[in-house]
């Protein structure tokens, strides 16, 4: 019994000890701060004073004006906004510092794009297989922002497209060929199967949204295909080199704010940044 408390003991001097060693050291540090003897943490005064040490905090918003009004506010040396090109995401770090003085980066703004309703419904049909009456519906509740277009790339109009999409009908024929000889016989059938319209045949549609709010107008151009495999046709919507026009839109994204930076001290970076 008088072990453990010998050990005890030792160690409640030796918390105590080590304590006074801090409370000196501490005495000097820009921002209160006293050493517990309890497991000797470290625990910050600034919860219990009337204002805190110094101003720190994150603003997230959707719009453009009120984060850049914001930034403003904070610019200055060392001030770095990073703009996500997937995400279509700015963050910037008002207390980055330089590197001869480094600062806490915990004072930040992010600005999140967000997709219109347009954008969200081209998105969601792209690349997926159809049936006639879900992708007609879908080009009628759409309709305002297409564009139809005939194999020759003559403008069609989308009354008459839809029309055609509801209207498919598969037509398939078959060739048999046969060989007989004295050494043996050949045999081959070949199946054609091919889909045509009751009325006009859209070729391919274009569909002019803005993208995301901020930013300006965007047209996709989409490939309209006619799977022929099944039973019934199946339609699908496919956008032409959608990675292009996503790179396009994050370097009309850094454009834009780094003109609504223009005269004060915020740089701007295309990448993702983690202090």
């Amino acid at each position: 019994m008088s072990q453990v408390l010998d050990q005890t003991a030792i160690a409640e001097i030796r918390d105590m000890t080590f304590t006074g060693f801090l409370s000196d050291k501490l005495d000097g540090a820009d921002c209160p701060t006293i050493a517990l003897p309890s497991n000797v943490r470290l625990q910050s005064l600034e919860g219990y004073q009337l204002g805190r040490f110094r101003f720190r905090g994150k603003l997230q918003t959707a719009n453009i004006p009120d984060f850049v009004r914001y930034c403003k506010e904070f610019a200055g040396e060392g001030v770095r906004s990073f703009i996500d090109a997937e995400g279509m995401e700015a963050v910037t770090v008002f207390n980055l510092g330089t590197l001869g003085e480094p600062g806490h980066a915990d004072n930040t703004a992010a600005l999140k794009l967000k997709k219109t309703a347009p954008f969200k419904a081209l998105l969601n049909i792209n690349g997926q297989k159809n049936r006639q009456k879900d992708l007609a519906e879908w080009l009628e509740d759409w309709a305002e922002y297409l564009l139809a277009f005939t194999a020759d790339g003559e403008v069609l109009d989308i009354k008459r497209a839809i029309s055609g999409v509801r209207k498919i009908t598969i037509e398939s024929s078959s060739n048999s060929d046969h060989e007989d000889s004295d050494f043996g016989a050949k045999r081959s059938l070949m199946e054609t199967v091919e889909a045509k319209g009751k009325e006009a045949m859209p070729a391919a549609f274009e569909f002019a949204c803005v993208p995301y709010e901020g930013l300006t107008e965007r047209r996709f151009r989409l490939r309209y295909s006619i799977l022929t495999g099944g039973d019934v046709p199946v339609l699908v919507l496919r956008i032409v080199q959608l990675e292009t026009a996503e790179e396009d839109m994050a370097i009309e994204f850094q454009a834009l704010l780094e003109e609504n930076f223009t005269g004060v001290e915020v740089e701007t970076f295309i990448g993702d940044f983690t202090a």
